[in-house]
């Protein structure tokens, strides 16, 4: 977790179990330490962001100080994210038509791009622009890496990772998923999928050209 420190891992895993928080002297008892090694601890967890508090008011005496986890706390726990979206694909996928399961992958490639959208506006160039698609891929899980920047000649993108490889060899419609979130963030660029690792290739090659003029 982050090269945190083993005392400050087990605070995040109480913390965990403490949906509602927990007071430092509950911390402190729970790790077996004083109440002041474990404040250290706090400190240092808060600083990266991953804990929050309330100071909260009893029947008597002063407010107490309860932690809990933040958002990017949670994150940084093991999630199933990949697992669960290759089952729920699979069952979309046996419910749609393909057609149908094209334009679901598109629609949903768009709408990730209109919540980045600013991220692709002021990208200077287009080196600088792929760059930044390739960012987001990556984030998403693809390991994509940018081969050839010269749109002249067709931009080139490659993927060592299908984030659905395991659905996808079934159901070729999901890669729309990735071509269309290449053209809307280039800006309705022609996207051609000239390698597949659902096909048995050992990488998903892109080729982005300008789209022709009517």
């Amino acid at each position: 977790m982050l090269g945190l420190h083993e005392k400050q891992r087990k605070i995040l895993d109480y913390l965990l179990e403490c949906p509602e928080g927990a007071p430092l002297d509950d911390i402190a008892g729970h790790l077996d330490i004083t109440r002041t090694a474990a404040k250290e601890h706090l400190v240092k967890i808060e600083a990266l962001g991953l804990l929050r508090f309330q100071d909260r008011g009893g029947f008597v005496g002063r407010p107490r100080r309860y932690y809990r986890l933040s958002e990017e706390g949670h994150e940084i726990f093991p999630r199933r994210y990949s697992w669960l979206s290759n089952v729920l694909l699979g069952f979309l996928s046996e419910e749609m038509s393909s057609e149908a399961m094209t334009r679901m992958m598109e629609k949903l490639a768009k709408r990730v791009v209109v919540s980045m959208r600013d991220r692709f506006e002021k990208q200077r160039n287009t080196k600088d622009l792929f760059t930044e698609i390739c960012r987001v891929l990556n984030e998403l899980g693809y390991r994509a890496s940018l081969k050839q920047s010269d749109l002249r000649k067709g931009v080139i993108i490659e993927a060592t990772n299908c984030v659905y490889h395991s659905v996808a060899k079934e159901n070729p419609s999901l890669c729309s998923f990735d071509r269309g979130l290449i053209a809307q963030a280039s800006g309705g660029m022609t996207v051609k999928l000239e390698n597949c690792i659902a096909r048995g290739d050992a990488v998903c090659r892109f080729c982005v050209r300008q789209r022709a003029p009517n």
